[in-house]
C-alpha cells in the first residue's frame, strides 16, 4: 500500500514540475475590492484538482454514513417488526382463549411497537367491536390508514366501524372513495346500496344496484334486488303524493316482470289514493282473476272497510261469484265481509260451501265457529273452535313469509326478517286443487 501511494506522489510530483516549467505564466484573481492574488497557472490546477477530490471524498463520505444509517435503521425496524409479530401472536392466542382484555393489551402494544405492522390493527379492531368500543375501532383504523392509505380491506373495515356506530353518512363517504378507486368492487357497492335502503334513498340506491348488476353479469338475485328497489321507490313516490310517477315506475316494473304481485297492488292502490277508485279495484280485481292470490282480495277489503264502504265490497264478492261460484278464496273472503256486517246467514253458506269444495284451513274452522256461535249453535261452534283455537287469528289473519316463514299483523311487500320481495301469505290460504265434482252441502234452512 505504501509502495503505491509513494509511486502515486512521484507521479504527480513529476506531473507538477513539467506543466510548471512550460507554464511559467500566473493567473490575477480578484478576491473583493482592492484585493487580488497572483497564482501560478500550475497552483490553479492543482487547487482544482484538491478541491474537487475533497468534494469527491465528502460524497462518498455522506453515501457511506448515508448506506450504516440505513443499515441502522433497517436493523432496529426488524427488531421492531420482531417484537410486534410476538406481541400480536401472543394477542391473537389470548383473544382465541377467550381473555379479551389481556388480547387488547397485547395488541395495544403490537400497534405502538410498529405502526406499520397491519395485521394487530385488523384484529385489535375487530376486539373493539365486539366490545362496542366503536369510537376507538375507528381512531384506530383511521390511525392505520395513515401508513396504510391505499388498504382496502382497512377501508372496508373503517365502513364496518362507521356502519357500527350508527354513522352511516361517514361510512358512505368511506365507500365512495373506494369504489373512486375501484370501480369493480361489490363489497363496497352491496354495503352502499344496503346504506342507501337503511335511508331511504331509493332511487340513488336503484343507480348502486345497476352498476351491481352490470357486475354481476345479470345475475338473477340482482335482477330481482333492483326490482324490489324500484318497487320501493314507487311506494316512496306514493307516500309523497307523486302518483303519477309511481304509476310510471310501476308500470315499467310490470312490463319486465307481470308477475310481481306488489307492484300490481301498489298499481290500485296508487289509483285508490287518486281518488280513482274505480280504478284502483279494476286494478285489484283483475290482479286476482290472473294470479289467484288472496292478498288482492284482503287488501281491497282494508281499503273500502277503511273508506266505510262495505256495500261496494258486496258488489265485488258477489259480481265475481257470478263468474267463478266455485272459486274457494271468493266464497271465504265473500263469508268472512259478511260475518263482520252481521249478514250471518249468507256468512255461514258462503263458508260452508267452501267447505264443500274440500278447502280445509284454521282460518275456515275459526269462521265457522263465529258463524256458528252468532247463529246459537254453540255445540257445533265449540267443535270448530277445537279445530282452531285463536279464533283473533282467524278473523284478523296473520301475514306469513313464504320464503323464512316471518309473520307480521300487516301484508308487505318486503319481509323484514329475510328481506325478500313478493313472499307475504296468509297461513292456511294457499292454491288449491281443482275443487272435487260433488254439489255443496250446507244448511239453507236457517
Amino acid at each position: 500500500m505504501s509502495r503505491t501511494v509513494t509511486l502515486l506522489l512521484l507521479v504527480v510530483v513529476i506531473a507538477f514540475s513539467y506543466f510548471a516549467y512550460f507554464n511559467p505564466g500566473s493567473i490575477t484573481l480578484n478576491l473583493w475590492k482592492d484585493k487580488v492574488m497572483e497564482l501560478p497557472v500550475i497552483g490553479v490546477v492543482l487547487l482544482s484538482l484538491v478541491l474537487g477530490s475533497l468534494l469527491v471524498l465528502i460524497a462518498f463520505g455522506i453515501r457511506g454514513l448515508r448506506k450504516t444509517y440505513v443499515q441502522v435503521q433497517g436493523r432496529m425496524k426488524k427488531r421492531r417488526r420482531e417484537k410486534a409479530e410476538e406481541l400480536y401472536n401472543r394477542g391473537v392466542d389470548a383473544h382465541l382463549s377467550g381473555k379479551e382484555e389481556q388480547a387488547v393489551k397485547l395488541l395495544e402494544d403490537a400497534v405502538q411497537k410498529d405502526p406499520d405492522f397491519i395485521f394487530p390493527f385488523f384484529r385489535l379492531g375487530t376486539v373493539y367491536l365486539r366490545q362496542g368500543k366503536y369510537d376507538q375501532a375507528i381512531e384506530l383504523h383511521q390511525k392505520a390508514r395513515v401508513a396504510h392509505p391505499k388498504n382496502l380491506r382497512l377501508l372496508l373495515m373503517l365502513v364496518d366501524d362507521y356502519v357500527a356506530a350508527g354513522k352511516s353518512e361517514d361510512a358512505a363517504v368511506i365507500l365512495r372513495e373506494i369504489i373512486r378507486k375501484d370501480d369493480g368492487n361489490r363489497t363496497a357497492l352491496t354495503i352502499l346500496r344496503d346504506i342507501q335502503e337503511g335511508r331511504d334513498e331509493w332511487e340513488e340506491a336503484i343507480e348502486t344496484q345497476k352498476k351491481l348488476l352490470k357486475l354481476s353479469g345479470k345475475e338473477q338475485s340482482e335482477q330481482s334486488h333492483l326490482r324490489g328497489l324500484q318497487y320501493q321507490c314507487s311506494v316512496n313516490f306514493i307516500d309523497k303524493g307523486e302518483h303519477d310517477r309511481a304509476l310510471k315506475l310501476l308500470r315499467d316494473i310490470l312490463k319486465e316482470s307481470p308477475d310481481f304481485i306488489p307492484a300490481i297492488l301498489s298499481q290500485g292502490e296508487a289509483y285508490i289514493a287518486m281518488g280513482k277508485l274505480d280504478e284502483g279495484l279494476k286494478v285489484l280485481v283483475d290482479g286476482y282473476r290472473t294470479h289467484k292470490k288472496p292478498v288482492f282480495l284482503q287488501v281491497m277489503a282494508q281499503k273500502l272497510m277503511d273508506q266505510e264502504n262495505p256495500r261496494k265490497l258486496i258488489e265485488i264478492y258477489r259480481e265475481l261469484l257470478e263468474k267463478m261460484p266455485q272459486d274457494v278464496f271468493v266464497n271465504l273472503f265473500y263469508g268472512k265481509t259478511c260475518l263482520r256486517l252481521e249478514m250471518i246467514d249468507d256468512g255461514f253458506m258462503a263458508l260452508k260451501k267452501v267447505e264443500s269444495l274440500g278447502y280445509d284451513s284454521p282460518l275456515l274452522h275459526a269462521l265457522l265457529g263465529e258463524a256458528n256461535a252468532r247463529r246459537e249453535r254453540f255445540q257445533e261452534a265449540i267443535e270448530e273452535f277445537r279445530k282452531f283455537i285463536d279464533i283473533s287469528l282467524g278473523m284478523n289473519p296473520h301475514y306469513q313469509c313464504g320464503n323464512c316463514g316471518h309473520t307480521a299483523m300487516q301484508w308487505s311487500a318486503r319481509c323484514e326478517s329475510c328481506g325478500m320481495w313478493d313472499t307475504s301469505t296468509i297461513p292456511g290460504l294457499v292454491d288449491t286443487p281443482t275443487p272435487p265434482a260433488a254439489a255443496p252441502r250446507y244448511d239453507s234452512e236457517e
